[in-house]
């Protein structure tokens, strides 16, 4: 429908003046961590074991619960239903380690009530402050709230420009992967993996230009808030045929402040690249009032290269989850990253981690 002239040229300078708004600054400059691995190998969880008559594997996102378990979300198996696992295992200096020797990692199955994998795709998980499960599906998508218990407690809005249509909002599977609570709390981010249909063309050999979209705490729940413009490195030399992808795949709220993103890529006949990049959001320009980033003048993100797998030389697998891990004898820090194993037997879930020192 074709707007009138007058309503046209307010929505235009709304648009102007929203895109030069900047973001708050950090409250930390960004300090650029040195990570490396812990130990040689990742745990490997037995790719056709079965919790509570529900198969392990298609981990794609991780959190760590008060307990000292891990919590992770299942990107759904066909029509088998919409799982959180329970994981236990250890961080130490040899890496992630199996709590006890004989028993399986994964303990416990909480069903999410009401879901599948026909009308949920879960990627990425949090804890909410109430002890609650808050678990992304990016085919919708959504975010949405589960008690530990697995019954539905509520829904996030999810801005409407993001919501699949004709030629508007995430293409295909590529809405939600990513879910982030800061640890104060505050604030939780999340991002669609690759550019939305009105944001740029769907390119692989160009930069694909995501929005990091932050939800603030208000009460007791969360309020869609600023948007920010993350650019998805472009994939080098991208092949004319055979499968390939890169996008997004997780996002993690640091203590400062800032982000660490995790890009993963596939490229047929290449293989797995796994990379980290801290992310500084100062001076970044909130988009939120742009429907579309093209043509539009705004400054990204900042982001640091600051870990490849490949250059560590080590090759894991289809890494799609990443979380605070606990800290080390020495007081170093800890990441714990987990992979989706896309439940092929070719593929393994794996447990890896590495050390954070600044």
């Amino acid at each position: 429908m074709t707007l009138p002239r007058l309503a046209a040229s307010l929505a235009l300078l709304l648009a102007l003046a929203c895109a030069q708004n900047a973001a708050p600054p950090s409250p930390k400059a960004a300090a650029v961590p040195r990570l490396s691995l812990l130990g040689t190998r990742p745990l490997v969880i037995a790719s056709r074991e079965q919790v509570a008559g529900l198969r392990v594997g298609g981990l794609s996102g991780i959190v760590p619960a008060p307990d000292g378990t891990w919590l992770a979300v299942v990107d759904n198996e066909g029509e088998t239903p919409a799982r959180v696992f329970r994981l236990v295992f250890t961080v130490g200096e040899n890496g992630p380690t199996a709590a006890d020797e004989g028993r399986p990692v994964a303990r416990e199955a909480i069903r999410l009530e009401g879901f599948n994998g026909k009308n949920f795709d879960g990627e990425g998980i949090a804890l909410a402050p109430s002890g609650n499960l808050l678990v992304s599906s990016e085919t919708e998508p959504s975010i949405r709230e589960f008690s530990l218990a697995g019954k539905l407690v509520g829904e996030l809005p999810v801005p409407s420009l993001f919501r699949a249509g004709k030629g508007t909002g995430i293409r295909g599977n590529q809405g939600f992967e990513s879910l982030s609570l800061s640890p104060d709390g505050r604030a939780l981010w999340t991002a669609n993996e690759r550019a939305l249909q009105q944001d740029a063309p769907d390119e692989k050999g160009r930069s694909s230009p995501v929005r990091l979209l932050r939800y603030e705490r208000k009460g007791d729940g969360f309020v869609a808030g600023t948007q920010l413009v993350y650019e998805v490195d472009p994939i080098a030399n991208p092949p004319a045929k055979g499968f390939s992808v890169r996008g997004l795949a997780e996002l993690l709220a640091l203590p400062d402040g800032n982000l660490l993103a995790l890009e993963r890529e596939f490229v047929a006949g290449r293989g797995m690249t796994i990379q980290l990049f801290l992310v500084s959001t100062a001076g970044a320009t909130d988009v939120s009032g742009l429907e579309s980033l093209a043509g539009a003048r705004y400054t990204p993100v900042r982001k640091t290269l600051v870990y490849d797998f490949a250059r560590a030389g080590f090759l894991p697998d289809n890494v799609e989850g990443l979380a605070l891990g606990p800290r080390l004898a020495d007081g170093s820090r800890t990441l714990v990253l987990v992979s989706d194993d896309n439940f092929e037997l070719l593929q393994q879930p794996q447990v890896i981690a590495l050390r954070w020192l600044e």
